[in-house]
Parts: C-alpha cells; structure tokens; sequence
C-alpha cells in the first residue's frame, strides 16, 4: 500500500487531535528546563529509568533537551493483552537491571490514569536505596489515579480519554503518529471513558 494511503487510513481512524506535535515539543522544552534545574546541582548527574514502550518517543525528546549526565535503563510492564482497553493484571515484561544506589532517579512514563504502574516502579526502586526517586509524566488524568500518589514533573493534564499517537498505542499501534489523538471509539468497541490505563 502506498505511504499516502497508509497515512490517510490512519487518519481515518482518528476523532480529533488532543494535542498537537507543536504542543508536544514545545512543552518538552519546558519539562526539560524544570528537570535541568532540580537536577542541576548533582554532578554526578542521574539515572533515568524509562517505562515501556509508551515512553519511548517522549524519552527520546526529553533527554536530548537536557543538559546533564546520565544513564538510562529500562522497566517494562503489561496489562494490556492484545486489543484490550480495560487494564488487566499488572506483569513485569522487563525488570530492571542497573545499579542505583545512592544515585538520583528520575521514572519517566507517557502517562498517569491510575497510577498502578508507576507507584510499583517507584516502590520496587526505593528498596534498591537511590538518594532520591522522582517522576515525570507527559500526561495526567486529573481525578483518576488511585490514592494520593502525585508526579513531580507533568506534561499536560488531559480529559479522561482513550489517547494513541507520540509512543502510545492501542494494540500496538498508532504510536507513531506524531500527535496525540483521540481515536473514534468504534475502532476499540467501548466509550473512551471506559478505557483505563494501568499507568
């Protein structure tokens, strides 16, 4: 299939845009400078610890904008079975392997709808001892996530939608569409509130 057909059958698919790529990249640009400034003051500079795949394309944009040391590693989980929307049992696909110990840690991830993702990243890195654990998310569903666990760094606070495009996906697809987008809920069979994320 041709590239423009590919691209206009994607865009089929697609209700509205959320936000856009300009959006997103400009708002990266502020993430990075808020993180270059909390961190700034540790020579030794940070670990990153990436969850994925959602992540992988904000990962991508946001340590090219910082201006510091680090290592970057990588945690992955699974709730999601094929085309499923409703979060299922929380599976570690990629345990993390890296040393950090006294060092600063920063847990990125594409979002925060329940929290259930990143407060058992969180929770498995403080017993491994870091000097600080901290996280930033590119977006936050205000008024889903269980109990009172919060972000330090957030992108954009979002409506509770079902959002593909920048790394996120449904069914493995869509993550590369550059902007985030709200899919027609035809294509998933439910209404967009009911799709949760374990993030």
């Amino acid at each position: 299939m041709p590239r423009t057909d590919i691209i206009a059958t994607m865009q089929a698919d697609i209700e509205r845009v959320l936000i856009s790529r300009r959006q997103i990249a400009a708002r990266v640009g502020e993430l990075a400078d808020q993180i270059s400034g909390r961190y700034a003051q540790y020579p030794e500079g940070l670990v990153i610890v990436s969850v994925l795949a959602g992540a992988m394309v904000f990962l991508a944009d946001l340590i090219r904008h910082l201006p510091l040391r680090m290592r970057i590693a990588l945690v992955g989980f699974s709730s999601y079975p094929g085309p499923a929307t409703e979060a299922g049992d929380l599976t570690c696909v990629c345990p993390l392997d890296i040393d950090v110990e006294r060092r600063h840690v920063l847990v990125v991830d594409d979002i925060l709808d329940t929290g259930r993702t990143l407060r058992r990243v969180v929770s498995d890195l403080r017993r491994m001892k870091p000097a600080s654990v901290r996280t930033c998310v590119l977006l936050r569903k205000p008024g889903k996530t269980e109990g009172d666990f919060e972000p330090d760094f957030v992108g954009f606070d979002i409506e509770d939608v079902f959002v593909v495009g920048y790394g996120l996906d449904y069914d493995d697809q869509y993550r590369n569409w550059p902007d985030l987008v709200v899919l027609k809920p035809e294509l998933y069979g439910a209404s967009p509130a009911a799709c949760d994320r374990a993030s």
